[in-house]
């Protein structure tokens, strides 16, 4: 990571010790650390959590673990273990910004359930669902049989690829990684711009896409119509309306109606909000409460999946360098969405990497690090069309126990 980061910020100037600041802190292992109440049991983390302000809606996590634990016990596990009691719903309320929305944690819906009306009514025909599935995995899809959808989503990663840029026919890279599908069902918006409203929409446009499986549909479609195997199953899924069943519209619909029923392995942490308290260990329980409180994750990964499908601008547009992406805008050009990214679920995050919307951080804890101290300053040109991170982004201080335990929480999940 050093090396891909020293490679991107060379030649800065003005602004760029900020950055470069912030980059020696995580490459050195050191968080900064804000004076707190120093606790000296194995249980416990060191300073930090009693000294942050806490704004939220609603009574605060840290101020009910004070009420019920006292101050001294704040970050003790034996203490968490009881507030963390039950469900979800029972919980102390996280640290949330004034005016954010956010919705508690639950279970993963079940398989067919959406946002995508159609694609949900879709997804309950079984032989729709098997076509989808199997349009999945053929390579037959791109132009030259090389790649599949499964190619860059799969299965075992969490539904990415592991690179750090999704890779398309004869080797061709885009500029952003390939992002996990577990939220995909539940959101209005798609891809990391939110360029597609549909996941009929989502689903055919890396299909055609000349980075990725370089197939125009109106080639595609005849391909398919030549396999006799591809007639039968598109006749049995959506019935004999036609002598040619096989369109770009059902195309798309089989497989939105596959995506509608992907969902993230089970993990202990849905054992833990189901009620079982001994399924996170100590130092995976303080960091839930962390999560929760101190560093602010909350505000934007909330709800069942773990995100608010929201988009949001971290600090990583690289306005006027060479990896310069300002997201959300590029489609928009709205400058309200300069350096904004979609938010995505943190299900199974541990298994795909690397992140972020450009595959940046090969690791979760230089990731961790990174956000510690809130990923380096906004650009030094002011103007309209100029990116500024978010309000969420913020300087955390947090001791080096204390994101040993959110990475430990965040390989649960």
């Amino acid at each position: 990571m050093a090396a891909r980061f020293l490679s991107v910020l060379k030649g800065e100037q003005a602004g760029a010790s900020l950055l470069m600041a912030a980059l020696a802190t995580v490459l050195s292992g050191a968080a900064c650390a804000a004076g707190g109440v120093e606790t000296g049991a194995d249980q416990k983390l060191g300073s930090g959590l009693a000294s942050a302000p806490v704004v939220i809606t609603g009574p605060s996590a840290s101020e009910t673990t004070e009420q019920s634990c006292g101050a001294k016990d704040m970050l003790e596990a034996r203490c968490l273990r009881a507030l963390y009691k039950n469900v979800p719903a029972q919980w102390p309320a996280p640290t949330i910004d004034p005016g954010q929305p956010w919705q508690e944690w639950g279970r993963v819906p079940g398989p067919g359930s959406s946002a995508q009306s159609e694609a949900a009514e879709d997804a309950k025909n079984r032989q729709i669902v098997s076509l989808g599935a199997r349009l999945f995995f053929d390579k037959q899809l791109s132009r030259k049989k090389q790649i599949s959808c499964a190619s860059c989503h799969q299965p075992d990663k969490s539904f990415t690829d592991g690179k750090a840029s999704a890779v398309g026919e004869d080797g061709l890279m885009g500029k952003r990684r390939t992002p996990p599908l577990f939220a995909a069902p539940f959101a209005k918006d798609l891809f990391w711009d939110g360029r597609a409203r549909t996941l009929q929409e989502q689903v055919v446009g890396p299909i055609e896409n000349p980075v990725e499986m370089n197939h125009a549909l109106s080639d595609l479609i005849p391909r398919l119509q030549d396999s006799e195997g591809y007639r039968q199953a598109f006749q049995q899924a959506f019935g004999a309306s036609s002598s040619n069943s096989i369109d770009a519209e059902r195309l798309a619909r089989a497989l939105a109606a596959y995506v509608v029923t992907i969902r993230p392995a089970a993990t202990r942490f849905d054992e833990f909000i189901a009620g079982n308290t001994a399924a996170l260990n100590d130092q995976e329980l303080i960091g839930l409460h962390l999560f929760r409180t101190k560093a602010r994750c909350m505000n934007c990964h909330n709800g069942p999946m773990l995100t608010d499908n929201g988009f949001h601008n971290i600090g990583l547009s690289f306005y006027g360098r060479r990896l310069q992406d300002l997201g959300r805008f590029e489609w928009t050009r709205d400058p309200a969405d300069l350096g904004l990214f979609r938010t995505p679920s943190l299900r199974n995050v541990a298994k795909a990497g690397p992140w972020m919307h450009n595959g940046l951080f090969p690791s979760l804890d230089g990731l961790l690090r990174m956000y510690d101290v809130a990923m380096g300053p906004d650009p030094k040109e002011t103007g309209l069309l100029v990116p500024r991170k978010s309000e969420r982004i913020q300087v955390l201080n947090l001791s080096d126990e204390e994101l040993q335990a959110l990475l430990a929480f965040l390989q649960v999940l």
